[in-house]
């Protein structure tokens, strides 16, 4: 092995840990303003804000796929504006809530992306579990309303 490659190596496990780090980073900003009430007043959560704060720094603000993180990532981040389409123009509701929740795990390989259902689980709201259940439920409904139309 040249040292060219035990570099890479090195470099490509140290970008891991810093997306990682940076998305639990930005996962503790995000349970701490949802703990303390911050989502914009609302009753029920919103699945853009949730997106906007869990889920795009990796898959991107559209949800492509094309997050600030996504180079450092071993596996290319889902387009998830295309999961209608992978789908025979279904929405797969039950699988992306399962995925969100991390139930189904191996769809993210060897587990890059963090387990958005123990973080929201974790909140201090006294309705853990409610709350969780909702917020996967508001992300899961935001992703079926960004997906792409086929052209007839």
């Amino acid at each position: 092995m040249s040292f060219h490659t035990v570099d890479e190596g090195r470099q490509t496990r140290r970008r891991i840990r810093l997306a990682a780090g940076l998305a639990l980073l930005l996962a503790g900003v995000g349970l701490s303003r949802l703990a303390s009430g911050g989502q914009s007043g609302a009753a029920t959560p919103n699945g853009k804000e949730l997106f906007t704060t869990y889920c795009a720094s990796c898959h991107g603000v559209d949800a492509s796929g094309n997050g600030p993180l996504a180079r450092a990532l071993r596996h290319q981040p889902t387009d998830l504006t295309a999961l209608s389409a992978r789908n025979g123009g279904m929405f797969p509701a039950a699988r992306a809530r399962r995925i969100v929740e991390g139930r189904e795990v191996e769809s993210h390989g060897e587990r890059e992306m963090p387990v958005w259902g123990d973080a929201f689980r974790s909140t201090s709201d006294g309705r853990s579990s409610e709350s969780a259940n909702a917020r996967i439920d508001a992300v899961v409904r935001y992703l079926e309303t960004i997906q792409r139309r086929s052209a007839h």
